[in-house]
C-alpha cells in the first residue's frame, strides 16, 4: 500500500528544507555583499572629505597670500568661504567617526591643528590691516604656519592611510563574498536540478505504484467476477451483467434473451475420465461457445457444466433459435482432449424479456425450465419456454445443478 507520508509529503518537506537553507545561504551572502559596498562608499566619502578638507585649507592659505600680496579685499572673501568649507568638513569627518574609532583622535587633532592654522591666518591678516604689508611680524607668523600646514598634512595622509587599509581588508571580503555568492548559487541550481530529478522519477516510481495497484485491484476486480477456469463471467458477474443490460434494455424499450445451457453427457464423462480432464473439456466448450457470440453477448460459467448467455438487441426469435442451433453444432463433434475424443452435447432453455417474464429473477427461473423440458424431451437441442414447458416443470435433480 502506497504510503502518502513517506513517498510524498516526506520528500516535498525535505526538499523544501534543503532549497530554503541554499537560499537562505545566497541571501546571507547578498546582504553581506551590500553591507561591504555601503562600507566602500562610507570610506571612499571619508577620503573625499580628507581631499576636500586639504584643498579648503590650502585655498585659505592661498586667499591669504592673495590678500598679502595685493591687499585686494577679494581675496578675503575667498578665505572666508574656504573656511566655512574646512570646518564643514571636518563636521561631516567627525560625525560618521563611530564607524572608524581608529580615524577619531586623528580628526580631533586634525580640528586642532585647523583652529591653529586660521588663527595664524587671521593673525597676519590683522597685522597686514593695521601695520602694513611690510611689518616684521609677518615673517614670523609666516614660519609658524607652514609648519601647522605641514602636520595638517601628515595628520590627514595618516587618516587616508587608515581608511585606504580598510578598503582593501573590505575588498578582499568582498572577493570572498562574492565567490561564496557563486558557490551558493551553483549549490541552489543544482539543488534545484536534483530536486527537480528526483521528482521526477518519483513522480514516475509513484505512477508505477499506483499502475501496479490499480492493476491488483483490476486483477481482484476481475477474480471475483469471473470463473478461474474458462476465464468467463462466473455467478456474480453474470447477475451484474444481467442487471446491466436489463436496466438498459428498460430505458431503450428492447428485449433481451437468455439461454440456460447444461452440457449432456459430461458427468459420464468426468466420471469415466478424469476431473483434469473433464476440467480441459470445459475449458473447450467455453471456447467453442465463444466463437459463435457477438461481441455483446455475455456468456457466463455458473458452476459445474452449467452456462447461460445473455443476449441483447435481437431482432426476432427465429435469431435467436439460430444462434442456439450454432451453439449445437459447435458440439457435434467429438472433441479432443489430451489423446481422447470426447462427445458431449448441450440442452438449451430460451426465456425472453417481457414475453416470459418482466424480471432478471424470474427470466433466469423461466429459462431453467425450458432448459429442463430440453433434457427431459431428448436433450442436445434448444426449447423456448412455453404454456406447456411451464406446466410440465419439475425441477431438475442435482445432476446438472
Amino acid at each position: 500500500m502506497l504510503n502518502y507520508k513517506k513517498e510524498i509529503i516526506y520528500p516535498l518537506l525535505a526538499a523544501s528544507l534543503l532549497i530554503s537553507v541554499v537560499m537562505l545561504s545566497l541571501f546571507y551572502t547578498m546582504y553581506n555583499l551590500n553591507r561591504i559596498e555601503k562600507n566602500k562608499d562610507f570610506i571612499d566619502k571619508q577620503r573625499f572629505n580628507i581631499i576636500t578638507l586639504r584643498s579648503a585649507i590650502l585655498d585659505a592659505e592661498t586667499s591669504q597670500r592673495g590678500y598679502l600680496i595685493t591687499n585686494n579685499a577679494t581675496f578675503l572673501e575667498h578665505y572666508k568661504e574656504s573656511k566655512i568649507q574646512a570646518y564643514k568638513t571636518i563636521d561631516d569627518l567627525t560625525k560618521d567617526g563611530h564607524e572608524f574609532p581608529a580615524l577619531t583622535p586623528i580628526v580631533e587633532k586634525i580640528q586642532r591643528l585647523s583652529d591653529d592654522k586660521f588663527s595664524i591666518i587671521e593673525a597676519s591678516t590683522s597685522v597686514q590691516l593695521n601695520a602694513g604689508s611690510y611689518a616684521s611680524h609677518l615673517s614670523l607668523s609666516k614660519d609658524r604656519g607652514r609648519v601647522v600646514m605641514d602636520n595638517i598634512r601628515l595628520a590627514l595622509m595618516k587618516a587616508d592611510v587608515i581608511l585606504l587599509e580598510r578598503r582593501n581588508v573590505l575588498n578582499i571580503h568582498m572577493q570572498t563574498t562574492i565567490r561564496d555568492s557563486i558557490i551558493a548559487g551553483v549549490t541552489l541550481a543544482l539543488v534545484i536540478f536534483g530536486v527537480l530529478l528526483f521528482s521526477y522519477l518519483h513522480t514516475l516510481h509513484l505512477f508505477k505504484v499506483i499502475l501496479s495497484s490499480s492493476n491488483k485491484v483490476d486483477h481482484l476486480s476481475h477474480q471475483a467476477t469471473h470463473d478461474p477456469l474458462t476465464n468467463l463471467l462466473n455467478r456474480r458477474g453474470f447477475e451484474n451483467k444481467l442487471h446491466h443490460i436489463h436496466d438498459n434494455a428498460i430505458i431503450e424499450k428492447q428485449k433481451y434473451a437468455i439461454f440456460y445451457m447444461d452440457l449432456d453427457n459430461f458427468k459420464t464423462v468426468n466420471d469415466q475420465y478424469s476431473h483434469e480432464i473433464g476440467d480441459q473439456l470445459l475449458i473447450t466448450v467455453s471456447q467453442l461457445f465463444q466463437s459463435c457470440l457477438r461481441e455483446q453477448d455475455a456468456l457466463a460459467r455458473l458452476g459445474g457444466d452449467e452456462f447461460t448467455l445473455i443476449v441483447p438487441k435481437f431482432k426476432d426469435k427465429d435469431e435467436l433459435e439460430t444462434l442456439a442451433n450454432r451453439l449445437i453444432n459447435a458440439l457435434k463433434n467429438p472433441i479432443p482432449v489430451e489423446n481422447s475424443m470426447l462427445s458431449v452435447g448441450v440442452s438449451i432453455g430460451v426465456a425472453i424479456h417481457r414475453s416470459d417474464a418482466f424480471t432478471p429473477k424470474k427470466l433466469m427461473m423461466a429459462a431453467d425450465k425450458a432448459m429442463y423440458h430440453a433434457k427431459n424431451s431428448g436433450k442436445n437441442k434448444v426449447v423456448f419456454l412455453n404454456k406447456a414447458a411451464a406446466q410440465n416443470y419439475k425441477p431438475l435433480d442435482s445432476a446438472h445443478h
